[in-house]
């Protein structure tokens, strides 16, 4: 790719050395400018990485593709702070919305690209939450059985190379059994050909601490590794009159090497993450009797507007630990059959479980106070596939089984009553199902191409789903003195009402669904720098299983059927390598239309009981992005939205809310940024600027168990950083290492806004009034240091 250099005078004397330092630094302008030295150095600033692993997509299979994706590099990624972790990451995507009670990797999100949502943070009216797409490197990490991916158990952004959104179902290939509204991969750090290491450490506001590192090993007799690992911990910005700080902590660490051999390559990994800490309850915005700061019967009312807007209550009137735990281990094989021919087998296990905690709440004094949630899933998956490469057409063609044993534990509880974490007293609220998920996918995807500007790829899936339900609460729990069981649900026994509530219904049972998944993608390249393209795309999802409620449990598994998705999206994208201010620059905008049908909705209440409801929603919106090089030490990025979300048909308790809009769409969001490199006496100096807006949004309201026609006020906020990278030069020939200094300033006009709020019903705080409204707040003004060293 050729360059134009031309700058100010006092640039060019030091043009290789910029050029350098911006790729050692892995800069932006290194994004674009990394033709120097091509073959021994990549954009990011490693050595080159061997074959097998994983890439970055570059601008031009991002243009090339016939799918909208959105791919964040580290330039991007940066853009959510030293300490932010997966879902910061996600909220600067085109139309992504990310709602949570804390701005850092330990913490949980409710992630939604299009209106379509993602993760379990503890909010309510979310259209399902388990309808995106989670990857791992390629490997599938969303739960099978519940659809659900914890954002923290991605909490190190530094262990992760880029960030790749997919709008939509996707290819045929590439899809998984929940990729109802897209799908999200996170590509970790990749073994390079040459040895080389870095470490980070960060400290900031609310007492915020992080340390990173990365050391590779280069290739050795063919193999080559990397590991990689992180740990941080520190407050919340809610604070609590008696000091309590709701302190939380993550650290993850990862490995995975390589095989390079004639033929193709094998590669082996392994993931593990653990991070939580104290949940902060939401805030009533208005002051409201009978909620203060130390229960129902306390003077200092408990609200934003009495208390302070970032206000929590304090640990002896509320406290509840919130952790998750993710293992992977997989192992990857490329095959080259012959000159057309690669097989290919991805081969995986994963293991996940999370505790909820809660030993005081002021507001639920009773039977049912306490609260010991330690659900688990293990899961088991291969999908073994073959690529024909012909002269006019690529094909792929395989299949995946995944089988999936989640078990959906929780006790509530109260010592005074006789109970502990694994003993049931009377009054007391528990379940304990096992649920065996078998999901099986075969795949077939040909990619005509005629003539090189036109590609035409068809796909189809056929899919099945299975589930097997048993309730096991009498193998798992003791029972005080005086129990006696009422198992509540579809299939219940017992006496209601006596003195207990098992969620989990008293018979076993089976279920499974069948679905076929047609696509057709096109794409044509009329001009060298435009792409024009559209497609069709249908794609299932099994129901979500477990929970307070949810079939088998709650309600009759004959209801068990897939969800559906039917999407639409026409769009165009262009790709300058060098034009004027346009250098390496992409554009992309798309139109899409989603239909997601069939849709099983399970509304978790304050009690820790659900409710469901049934509907098709319907989604329609506008997504673009653009990166650009305007001169050669400037980049600029930027990713937006437009879009509508309702109601075609929702039915909760007999009562059709049809027509109404789906709560927590954004009318519209926005970001761009702005990074600036500057060489001055051998540093180079990276100033950056960047604002995030997120439009108004429809709320759900409790009451009624279905959306309200409420809105939550648009936010925006300015942040700033400035990088400094400074060569240090080793004595006795050993060359040159690197140190970078780093600044990082998020919500410097320190705006006040709220990221969540929802119309109460009076059950999270136990009052009698109804129809306040509920929040939480976002993160205000913070600050952060980091010192790094590159080796």
């Amino acid at each position: 790719m050729q360059r134009s250099f031309s700058r100010r005078s006092r640039l060019l004397a030091g043009t290789a050395v910029s050029i350098v330092l911006a790729v050692a630094a892995g800069g932006p302008a290194a994004m674009a400018q990394s033709t120097v030295n091509a073959g021994e150095v990549s954009a990011t600033g490693t050595a080159t990485s061997p074959q097998g692993a994983t890439q970055q997509p570059s601008k031009k299979k991002v243009f090339k593709s016939n799918q909208t994706v959105r791919v964040m590099d580290r330039a991007q990624m940066d853009a959510a702070g030293p300490v932010g972790g997966a879902a910061q990451v996600l909220s600067y995507a085109p139309g992504a919305n990310v709602t949570g009670y804390g701005n850092t990797g330990s913490t949980k999100n409710t992630v939604s690209i299009n209106g379509v949502h993602q993760g379990w943070g503890g909010f309510a009216g979310y259209t399902d939450n388990g309808s995106l797409a989670v990857t791992f490197d390629g490997v599938p990490i969303a739960d099978p059985a519940t659809n659900l991916w914890q954002s923290n158990t991605i909490p190190q952004m530094s262990l992760i190379q880029n960030t790749n959104v997919t709008y939509g179902p996707g290819a045929a290939s590439d899809r998984w059994f929940n990729n109802i509204g897209g799908g999200l991969e996170f590509t970790p750090l990749q073994p390079t050909t040459k040895p080389g290491g870095e470490v980070e450490m960060t400290y900031g506001s609310y007492n915020q601490k992080n340390m990173d590192f990365r050391l590779n090993t280069g290739t050795y007799h063919g193999w080559s590794t990397v590991l990689a690992g992180g740990l941080g911990n520190g407050d919340s910005y809610r604070t609590a009159p008696d000091g309590f700080t709701s302190p939380s902590e993550n650290y993850a660490i990862y490995l995975k090497t390589i095989k390079t051999f004639q033929s193709g390559s094998l590669e082996f990994g392994g993931y593990y993450a653990h991070s939580g800490g104290y949940r902060p309850p939401v805030i009533p915005t208005t002051p409201v009797a009978g909620i203060t700061m130390t229960g129902p019967a306390g003077t200092q009312l408990y609200s934003q507007q009495t208390s302070g807007f970032y206000s929590t209550l304090p640990f002896s009137t509320y406290d509840k630990k919130d952790y998750n735990t993710m293992a992977l281990v997989y192992g990857r094989g490329t095959f080259r059959l012959d000159d057309t021919t690669t097989l290919h087998n991805l081969t995986w296990f994963m293991h996940i479980d999370r505790l909820h905690s809660r030993l005081t709440d002021a507001f639920n004094l009773g039977p049912t106070e306490y609260e010991y949630n330690n659900p688990y899933t293990n899961s088991f998956g291969d999908k073994l596939w073959l690529t024909e490469k012909l002269p006019y057409n690529t094909v792929d063609v395989g299949a995946y089984y995944i089988h999936t044993l989640y078990n959906s534990r929780n006790n509530f509880y109260n010592p005074a009553n006789g109970g502990s974490k694994t003993t049931v007293n009377i009054g007391g609220t528990f379940r304990s199902s096992y649920f065996n998920q078998d999901d099986t996918a075969l795949f077939l995807q040909d990619d005509i191409h005629p003539i090189p500007m036109l590609h035409i790829t068809p796909g189809i899936r056929l899919v099945n789903y299975q589930v097997g339900y048993s309730n096991s609460t009498a193998q798992d729990f003791a029972y005080a003195p005086g129990v006696v069981l009422y198992h509540n649900g579809y299939c219940a026994f017992g006496t209601p009402g006596v003195n207990t509530n098992d969620q989990s219904s008293n018979c076993g049972g089976h279920q499974s669904s069948n679905a076929i998944e047609p696509s057709i993608d096109v794409s044509v390249n009329p001009l060298p720098w435009l792409n024009v393209y559209g497609g069709y795309q249908i794609s299932t999802a099994a129901p979500a299983m477990g929970g307070g409620g949810g079939l088998f449990q709650k309600y009759d598994p004959s209801a068990y059927h897939a969800a559906m998705a039917q999407y639409y999206q026409m769009g165009f994208k262009v790709h300058v390598p060098h034009l004027s201010v346009l250098n390496d620059f992409i554009f992309g905008a798309s139109y899409f239309h989603l239909r997601y049908a069939k849709q099983f909705i399970n509304i978790a209440l304050a009690s820790g009981n659900a409710l469901s409801a049934s509907g098709t929603s319907v989604y329609d919106g506008v997504n673009f992005f653009f990166d650009d090089n305007p001169i050669f030490q400037l980049h600029v990025f930027g990713n937006g939205s437009i879009q509508e979300a309702h109601y075609t048909s929702y039915v909760t308790g007999g009562v059709s809310y049809n027509g109404s809009n789906v709560p927590y769409v954004p009318a519209a969001t926005f970001n761009a940024g702005a990074y600036y490199d500057l060489l001055t006496h051998g540093v180079l100096i990276e100033p950056r600027a960047w604002y995030q807006f997120v439009g108004s949004q429809y709320i759900f309201n409790d009451i009624t168990s279905a959306p309200s026609n409420q809105t939550m006020p648009a936010y925006g906020t300015l942040n700033l950083a400035v990088k400094a990278t400074v060569p240090l030069h080793l004595p006795g020939g050993l060359g040159t290492r690197y140190m970078d200094l780093k600044l990082t300033a998020l919500n410097v006009l320190n705006s006040q806004h709220n990221i969540y709020e929802v119309i109460s019903a009076g059950g999270y705080f136990g009052t009698a009034t109804q129809g306040y409204t509920m929040a939480y707040p976002g993160a205000p003004f913070t600050i952060y240091g980091t010192v790094g060293f590159r080796f």
